[in-house]
C-alpha cells in the first residue's frame, strides 16, 4: 500500500475520488493498475521508480513491442 501513495505523490497514477458515506475512496482505472502491475515489474528487475515509470509508460503506449 506504501507503494501505491508513493506513486500518487510522484505523479505516476491519479486515482479519482469519491465519498462514501463518511469517508473517501480513490478510485483507479484499469490503465492505472496495469501502469501499477508494470512499474513494479520494472522495479522488481532493479530499475528505478523513475526508470520503470517511463519504461511502463512506453509499454502502455506501444504494448505490441513489448
Amino acid at each position: 500500500m506504501d507503494e501505491i501513495r508513493y506513486l500518487e505523490r510522484k505523479g505516476f497514477i491519479r486515482p479519482s475520488r469519491k465519498r462514501l458515506s463518511r469517508r473517501e475512496v480513490r478510485q483507479y482505472q484499469e490503465t492505472d493498475t496495469r501502469r501499477v502491475q508494470l512499474i513494479i515489474k520494472y522495479r522488481r528487475q532493479g530499475f528505478t521508480w523513475d526508470m520503470a515509470y517511463q519504461k511502463a509508460m512506453r509499454e502502455q503506449e506501444n504494448p505490441s513491442l513489448w
